[in-house]
């Protein structure tokens, strides 16, 4: 059996119980045990446990929440799927294949959260904005797959491909430590006083690097460590 990252599935108010059996089936088949639900729009559950044949304790365990941070608020990396790209300018949705996924979350060692979205629209730009890593999957003039579907394709690269915790593997960053370089890189875009009309911009692209490189507990220690020496530099030299 092929022993996968910690991995947690969510589903942002999903309007369809049968899209979430679907889910729950494919989760079984991969398997991925822990399916979250965030605000789902249906009450009646009976489509889904029609749907969901086999992964019925995939269902069974199933937890539901009420808001989108409760549902990431023990995960070290979230992955945010969407079928609609950006252009060169809009880093928000900068996006990978699923096989280029498989290869980012070969060092990972945290919990990592793949995010689907409503069946209606998909994810927010507010609810990308919270992923490290946004995964498309590549379609014809139609590029807009059913959730379960889209599902089905991520789950099976990673499995197919044995995405697993490595023993003996280095420790991967955790969020709190991204986080933290993050900060640091923010208060050294004051110091030089950046544009704040490019601010923001900078910070995504700054995100967007050390999600993608999947820098080690070390190295992203080094990297806070340089961070914070340069930030007590540039503010030694302003006062």
């Amino acid at each position: 059996m092929v022993i996968l990252l910690k991995t947690k599935v969510i589903v942002l108010e999903p309007e369809n119980a049968g899209n979430v059996g679907a889910i729950a089936r494919v989760m079984k088949n991969f398997a991925l045990e822990e399916l979250v639900l965030v605000n789902p729009k249906f009450e009646d559950m009976l489509e889904a446990e029609v749907r969901t044949m086999h992964g019925i304790d995939v269902l069974k365990n199933m937890k539901i929440v009420n808001n989108f941070e409760e549902s990431i608020s023990d995960v070290d990396f979230i992955v945010g799927t969407t079928a609609k790209t950006g252009m060169n300018y809009n880093v928000l949705r900068t996006t990978i294949t699923p096989d280029l996924l498989v290869e980012r979350l070969a060092n990972v060692n945290g919990k990592v959260a793949l995010l689907f979205g409503r069946e209606s629209m998909g994810l927010t730009n507010e609810e990308l904005a919270k992923a490290d890593i946004i995964v498309t999957i590549p379609a014809s003039s139609y590029s807009t797959l059913n959730v379960s579907h889209a599902a089905a394709i991520i789950f099976y690269e990673i499995y197919k491909r044995q995405a697993y915790k490595k023993k003996g593997a280095p420790r991967s960053s955790s969020k709190l430590e991204k986080e933290k370089a993050l900060e640091y890189f923010s208060l050294i875009l004051k110091d030089i006083k950046y544009s704040s009309f490019k601010y923001r911009i900078a910070e995504r692209v700054f995100h967007n690097v050390i999600s993608r490189a999947f820098i080690s507990g070390r190295e992203i220690y080094t990297l806070i460590g340089v961070l914070r020496r340069i930030h007590s530099f540039l503010s030694s030299k302003s006062t």
